[in-house]
């Protein structure tokens, strides 16, 4: 017995190096639906988003079904999503987040569905989570495919942009640089942009979300958002250069 007792401890110190060893290889998109862009079919369509400046980060970031009934509008968030800052983009992917465009409905997914019988923040009472088109704020951020305009199951400017600029806000929250400025300019222009629209001017992260899917649209909405509110925009442009080594890792 006491031959096999040292002969266990030494066992399990093997078992974890083995196990960490093994990690890497693990595809972490398993543990819920759909797969990376590289895998994914849908014809050329999608194939040409390999064209895409960023697409090498992008296909570490985002997660779409195996056979996509919507391809079109698959490439069109694709798209949306590219415009994002590549810096921003590397930030998302360094913390090993996944941008999941999804079909059906969000609590479908398996590590979602606690949330089916849950309200989220700011919507109708007879509403629960399982009748949202997208979340964000975490390591998964998820946007229903087909529902990027508003009208389509939520009133945010472009979906699948406001809920990566939720999970952007939690991360630049942790620095203290970022953290401080970013609550001066909601303070300064959140009434501004969104008058008497206690949503936006309560929560500084709605905020935040929904000055990003603007800025990140396109010129035209980025050019609005800077007539209404020039610091907000002038925060956004400096992120070209953000350093992201300055974020702790695995913040999620």
């Amino acid at each position: 017995m006491h031959v096999m007792g040292k002969l266990l401890k030494s066992v399990k110190p093997i078992a974890i190096i083995l196990l960490f060893l093994f990690i890497p290889f693990v595809d972490i998109t398993r543990p819920f639906h759909g797969m990376m862009l590289q895998k994914a079919q849908g014809g050329d369509k999608v194939s040409r988003l390999q064209n895409l400046e960023n697409y090498d980060v992008l296909d570490q970031l985002i997660v779409i079904p195996q056979n996509p009934s919507n391809p079109d509008a698959i490439v069109a968030m694709v798209e949306r999503i590219n415009q994002i800052d590549r810096p921003v983009l590397e930030l998302l992917a360094s913390q090993q987040v996944k941008v999941r465009l999804f079909e059906g409905n969000l609590t479908d997914e398996p590590l979602l569905y606690y949330l089916k019988w849950q309200k989220p923040r700011g919507w109708e009472q007879d509403i629960s989570w399982q009748d949202v088109p997208g979340s964000g704020g975490s390591w998964l951020i998820s946007a229903k495919i087909g529902a990027s305009n508003p009208g389509s199951g939520h009133g945010s400017f472009n979906l699948e942009l406001h809920e990566i600029g939720h999970t952007v806000y939690r991360l630049l929250m942790s620095e203290q640089k970022y953290a401080r400025r970013i609550k001066r300019i909601w303070n300064r222009e959140a009434e501004a942009v969104f008058p008497g629209q206690d949503y936006f001017i309560t929560y500084a992260s709605e905020y935040f979300a929904e000055m990003f899917s603007y800025y990140y649209y396109g010129s035209d909405a980025a050019n609005k958002m800077f007539a209404k509110a020039p610091e907000t925009y002038r925060f956004f442009l400096k992120l070209q250069d953000l350093d992201i080594h300055q974020f702790e890792a695995y913040y999620y």
